[in-house]
């Protein structure tokens, strides 16, 4: 388990390890920025940085009995608070049970340390009763917030916390770090073009296998759009690639053609805003259903595409007509 920050967090660690030492950390923080930077990682280590009894060089030492007990997850001053499925909701019982742990006595005579991502994942009623835990911090509580839409946290909560703002790396940075931690080097580009250049996204790409469904996924679009294959072909080898990638990749496809030059036609870039709306309900369906029909699902939603490609087409057979 790491207990270093990663090279492009160096300069947010450091601001806080000198606030440590000055005694000055503030009772909650929020680390925002986009998904697949690390921030959730960067809050864990600060959270083994301050539970360690021994630390070295401003990181958790990684051999002291604080921090053996962080690494097998039993650490009784630590609470990680995360949705029991990746788009789920946070929910108020999990709020009470993050409140009764904060009021708690340090059992190891330190820190208390709660980490709650990704902030936005509270529902109304979650976030009501997580004020009141930020109205009353107890003593060497820190409450570490992640999130990667704060415009979507209650306003309350994000202005009692001290905002960081984590950047994305800069590209030769993130080619570095990835070449350092994969042995797919030649398919970094194509991964962080997909990642949109967040590091750990494209990591998993390249480390998962998802960079070679990612290919299927681009020739099997490519050869509906050509009229190769129909929608019903198409659908079946799509059922087969994970579904949530899956659509993020037919939205960063979208928003591919909505900045193209094609798109100044206003009358096709509405209709591929109508069908990234589209895009976003599945996206929403698939986090709110165990076992859709997805075959039946991407059916219908690759005749619509279809119709949204050949549109274009069909506008300019109507013109030549005219």
């Amino acid at each position: 388990m790491n207990t270093n920050p990663y090279p492009w967090q160096l300069d947010s660690w450091n601001t806080l390890n000198n606030q440590i030492e000055l005694t000055r950390m503030p009772h909650a923080l929020m680390l925002t920025g986009p998904s697949g930077i690390g921030k959730r990682d960067f809050a864990l280590a600060l959270a083994r940085r301050l539970l360690c009894h021994s630390p070295r060089e401003g990181a958790a030492c990684g051999e002291c009995r604080q921090c053996l007990l962080f690494a097998a997850g039993s650490h009784p001053d630590f609470m990680l608070l995360e949705p029991e499925q990746e788009g789920k909701v946070i929910k108020i019982d999990d709020i009470r049970a993050l409140s009764e742990f904060a009021i708690k006595t340090a059992s190891q005579g330190g820190w208390r340390v709660m980490v709650l991502c990704p902030a936005e994942a509270m529902n109304v009623n979650a976030s009501n009763a997580f004020l009141k835990t930020l109205e009353e911090p107890g003593r060497q509580v820190l409450l570490i917030l992640v999130s990667h839409q704060p415009g979507a946290v209650l306003p309350t909560i994000r202005s009692r916390c001290r905002i960081l703002p984590m950047a994305q790396p800069g590209e030769e940075l993130t080619r570095q770090w990835l070449s350092d931690n994969t042995s797919h080097g030649a398919d970094i580009p194509m991964a962080l073009s997909q990642a949109g250049g967040r590091p750990l996204l494209a990591l998993r790409l390249l480390e998962t296998g998802l960079l070679d469904q990612l290919r299927r996924f681009e020739t099997g679009l490519r050869d509906l759009e050509e009229g190769a294959l129909s929608a019903l072909e198409v659908a079946k080898i799509f059922q087969e690639l994970p579904p949530r990638d899956l659509i993020d990749w037919f939205m960063n496809h979208v928003y591919g053609l909505l900045r193209s030059p094609q798109s100044l036609d206003s009358a096709w870039s509405r209709r591929l805003f109508r069908f990234n709306d589209r895009l976003i309900q599945v996206k929403q369906r698939l986090l709110s259903t165990t076992n859709p029909n997805l075959q039946l699902l991407w059916e219908e939603v690759l005749m619509d595409w279809k119709s949204v490609v050949d549109w274009p087409h069909q506008k300019t057979g109507l013109a030549h007509r005219g």
